[in-house]
């Protein structure tokens, strides 16, 4: 009888541990995603309200930052290392370096506003990929191509 008991309880305690091991990493793995997405998408405001206001040259007046303090939030918000994968990022810095220097032309804005755009819908495409399931997520050189275009390199 204690023979058929074990038999019987045994595999229900490992069923039960392997269970608990799956679900608490599921809820890891959801919290982590839950925490890299909302910061994903006070990235994305911030970086759209900074812009905005370099664009408009609504800075410097009363409590306004100035343009310096604005490229300075900008370029500090990106990825400055010279890797192929950041072409964007360094483009976009080498645009706000110029603007900060008095390069502040109509061209140079225009340039500024489409590059960062291109990086606002990458990091978009690239928060909604990270949530899909494995199965339904497209490669990461899909949505890079497609998001990042001529700024994209294999």
């Amino acid at each position: 009888m204690d023979i058929l008991i074990t038999v019987f309880i045994a595999p229900v305690v490992v069923a039960a541990i392997i269970s608990a091991i799956v679900s608490r990493s599921n809820n890891n793995k959801t919290m982590s995603l839950k925490y890299i997405t909302e910061e994903r998408a006070a990235w994305r405001k911030e970086i759209k309200e900074t812009v905005s206001m370099l664009y408009s040259g609504d800075y410097g007046k009363g409590d306004r930052p100035t343009l310096k303090e604005l490229t300075t939030l900008l370029i500090l918000n990106l990825n400055p290392l010279q890797e192929k994968e950041n072409r964007l990022d360094l483009h976009i810095i080498k645009l706000l370096k110029a603007i900060e220097s008095g390069n502040d032309n109509m061209e140079n804005l225009e340039d500024l506003r489409d590059c960062v755009g291109i990086l606002l819908k990458h990091d978009w495409e690239r928060s909604k990929n990270e949530t899909m399931s494995f199965f339904t997520r497209l490669p990461k050189k899909e949505y890079e191509k497609r998001t990042l275009r001529e700024y994209y390199s294999e």
